[in-house]
């Protein structure tokens, strides 16, 4: 029983954690000119339905949108919940015979998984983004979110450096759709 009480509890925390907002920031290079990877930023974004929001003196845009829930990974983690709480209802049907069918009710409390994480994922969300041109002694953009100093001159071939900051599925698929290699900010 002690065992699936540590799996119930590990299950609780596992489905809390699939709704956390994941904003990272990366650093990208790519050989197109700044002209073209900014018509291409852009052009995804809107897309993806976000919207340019501001602009600021240094030359950093924020796009602002709506973030949307996968409805394959609710239904994965209504799915894991509901394995887990028959699982959980097993147990406890064989500990407590005198019970019944009881225990099996828990099952019946799956569904809020998906619920739960779809709700969480329903938010506004922004992505910050920096170009900047790339030559041949160019020094990539400074970081100056979470990780700390900025990084270091490095030779680059031409081209344009982007740093960017968004949820982690969003910048995926932003590095995905425009062929985009991330570059080290250490």
């Amino acid at each position: 029983m002690a065992l699936t009480t540590l799996l119930a509890i590990g299950l609780f925390f596992f489905l809390r954690a699939a709704g956390k907002d994941r904003v990272e920031s990366r650093l990208y290079s790519s050989s197109r000119s700044l002209e073209e990877m900014g018509s291409a930023l852009r052009e995804h974004l809107e897309r993806r339905g976000y919207r340019l929001q501001s602009a600021d003196a240094e030359g950093i845009a924020t796009f602002a949108g709506q973030g949307q829930a996968s409805v394959g990974l609710a239904l994965f983690l209504t799915g894991l919940a509901g394995t887990g709480l028959a699982c959980l209802a097993l147990v406890l049907q064989t500990l407590e015979p005198g019970w019944g069918a009881w225990p099996w009710m828990v099952v019946l409390a799956s569904p809020w998984a998906g619920w739960y994480y779809r709700q969480r994922n329903q938010r506004p969300e922004q992505i910050r983004l920096k170009l900047q041109e790339a030559d041949e002694d160019s020094v990539p953009l400074p970081f100056c979110g979470q990780h700390g100093s900025p990084t270091a001159p490095t030779r680059t071939a031409p081209g344009s450096h982007l740093w960017v900051e968004g949820h982690r599925d969003e910048l995926d698929g932003l590095a995905a759709a425009l062929g985009l290699q991330e570059r080290d900010l250490d």
